[in-house]
């Protein structure tokens, strides 16, 4: 399928937005193309996007929307780069913006030698150990590879913190990063219908997958601890209804406790609602490349406990209560606190809101797309 110039035209940018629909990359993807059509229209550029049929938005008769052929091809896989290479010829782009990290190989045909390539790295998980990252020695070598490429070659490369920028700075110290963090969507500011909370009473709330650097266990144990002296329930929604990359020991403690709540994954409305009526969101994860949930948290006047690794406390700066994410005891004591305290989780929600207010004003959501158009005029 296509829209707009006739297939023979060359654009001035390809984007992928293949990935509309996954959860962090997807709201990445749904964020910048309102931005990269603006853009686009003040610098008199052509743009065009890369999708699957299925999973194709909504975009402005003057965007060319370009099939992937194959489709439904997996992140980092074989499929996709034939994905790229069929785009650049239908295409002829001047320039590409990947989304993720991959190295595209059909800039190595003589044709494309001469296409910028722009990406955007939200996080360095796969180079992290695998008792962190969960990820084989393959995967990791890959990665390593993919991110050596991409910083000999990319004209600059996105990341979305600058916790993110620097982990990418050790391993390829010439990498042109360009520091871009994500806003939180507006809608999150907006009054939720109540109704709609698929869960009663108080509770604690988890949202996000279910992977090891996710540290998901840290939070079950603490809870566990200090269950018997609070009237939550802690609700674990988002990454399916299983818990089955969690150990067997945790597994069964979280499966046997009926103040565990799996809810599994949400329409947005109905997350919104679960977010705003909890008293609690707990973010304990050993490694992120930002952290949206907490600030999406905070928009919804909700309090935010969140580990102090690097990028979480870069992203949630004065609006949340960190805690050491290998420390169980200190976890389960910010919970008894702020699960018996009104006064002191009302006090930390309002700090929360306020901080992703002034957050969001210092964000231009558009630099991405400027800085990359500002390049090709």
């Amino acid at each position: 399928m296509s829209q707009g110039r006739p297939s023979d035209h060359r654009v001035d940018l390809l984007f992928d937005a293949r990935h509309i629909r996954q959860s962090g990359i997807g709201t990445y993807i749904r964020t910048q193309l309102p931005h990269l059509e603006a853009s686009a229209a003040r610098h008199h550029r052509t743009l065009a996007v890369l999708v699957d049929d299925d999973t194709a938005p909504h975009l402005s008769s003057h965007t060319r929307v370009v099939s992937a052929s194959p489709p439904s091809a997996g992140m980092y896989s074989p499929a996709e780069q034939l994905a790229w290479r069929h785009a650049f010829a239908e295409v002829r782009p001047r320039a590409v913006w990947l989304p993720h990290y991959p190295y595209p190989l059909a800039r190595l045909l003589p044709a494309n030698r001469r296409v910028s390539t722009y990406l955007t790295v939200h996080d360095t998980i796969h180079l992290l150990p695998p008792e962190v990252g969960g990820q084989g020695p393959a995967r990791r070598l890959y990665a390593r590879a993919m991110l050596a490429a991409d910083a000999r070659s990319a004209r600059r490369i996105f990341t979305v913190s600058e916790a993110t920028a620097a982990t990418l700075r050790q391993v390829a110290k010439s990498a042109p990063t360009l520091v871009t963090p994500i806003p939180v969507d507006d809608v999150w500011f907006d009054p939720v219908d109540a109704a709609l909370c698929p869960v009663a009473g108080r509770y604690v709330l988890y949202v996000g997958n279910t992977k090891r650097h996710k540290n998901l266990p840290l939070l079950i144990e603490a809870f566990t601890d200090v269950v018997g002296q609070v009237p939550h329930k802690l609700v674990i929604a988002g990454g399916g209804a299983s818990l089955r990359t969690l150990d067997d020991r945790v597994r069964e403690m979280a499966e046997g406790n009926d103040r565990v709540v799996l809810t599994g994954q949400l329409e947005f409305p109905v997350l919104r609602a679960l977010v705003a009526a909890a008293d609690l969101l707990v973010m304990p994860s050993l490694y992120e490349g930002a952290g949206l949930p907490p600030l999406e948290a905070m928009a919804s006047r909700t309090a935010v406990l969140a580990s102090n690794v690097p990028a979480v406390r870069e992203t949630c700066g004065e609006g949340a209560e960190f805690f050491d994410p290998h420390d169980r005891g200190g976890l389960a004591a910010l919970l008894r606190t702020y699960c018996t305290d009104d006064a002191a989780r009302a006090q930390l929600a309002q700090r929360g809101h306020e901080w992703v207010i002034t957050r969001q004003k210092g964000i231009n959501p558009a630099a991405a797309a400027e800085a990359i158009f500002a390049d090709l005029s």
